[in-house]
């Protein structure tokens, strides 16, 4: 099979099944892993698709995802226990990185009790609450994300090849027992990138967030700590 035939294959694929992993992929089309990993390289420079943890989804595949404003009105007791919980792990002279998130902007009232500390984040509705505490706080570059207030894509990642993290709070919208997922191909990438340049990453979910619509894994269960209300004593 041709270049060009394999990729309109994967393609077509990737229409049927939303998303596909790599060893999938090549037992699909019966070609090396290297072929298929070059192939897959090709269509995310052409825009057709997009790399993901373990295989690729189409660009166009974002699933129904609520916005800040709704999301702010949602399970408010369970994330001040979440945030509570997640406090225990700040620590003076930290570099932090807070995701995007309603769970996450929990936990800023925490951060003025500690000293020497640097804020990471690509949540913009936060930098009113962390410039109101006076905490020094740092912005990444992306493509702005107004459902989620949020900085995502390929030149947010770019911009985290410029920090590494002590901590990393990370925010997920499903999860379940391979891991944490968020339907949005532009964020997930960056919430991988987060992982891999922190030292120690949390993720904070609420316990509503089991077995929800299947997304995009970020981080599996064994990379990240699960912080959930259900952890209160």
């Amino acid at each position: 099979m041709l270049g060009v035939e394999r990729q309109n294959y994967i393609i077509q694929l990737l229409e049927e099944k939303k998303f596909l992993r790599l060893n999938e992929l090549v037992g699909q089309l019966r070609a090396s892993e290297a072929t298929i990993r070059r192939d897959l390289n090709t269509l995310e420079r052409k825009g057709r698709l997009l790399r993901i943890h373990g295989g690729a989804r189409l660009i166009s595949s974002v699933v129904h995802e609520k916005g800040m404003l709704e999301k702010k009105t949602l399970h408010l007791k369970e994330k001040q226990k979440i945030a509570k919980l997640a406090s225990q792990y700040l620590e003076d002279g930290q570099k932090i990185y807070l995701d995007a998130g309603t769970t996450v902007e929990a936990l800023i009232p925490y951060l003025k009790e500690r000293k020497n500390i640097e804020i990471i984040t690509n949540g913009y509705s936060h930098l009113f609450h962390l410039l109101g505490k006076g905490i020094p706080t740092y912005v990444i570059a992306g493509k702005v994300k107004e459902k989620t207030q949020s900085l995502v894509g390929a030149r947010a990642v770019l911009s985290l090849r410029d920090f590494y993290f002590d901590t990393a709070f990370l925010g997920a919208n499903s999860m379940n027992e391979e891991g944490f997922m968020t339907p949005d191909p532009e964020e997930a990438i960056v919430k991988e990138a987060v992982v891999k340049r922190a030292n120690k990453s949390y993720v904070l979910a609420d316990s509503s967030k089991w077995e929800q619509e299947l997304g995009i894994v970020f981080a599996k269960r064994g990379d990240v700590m699960l912080i959930t209300e259900e952890d209160e004593k």
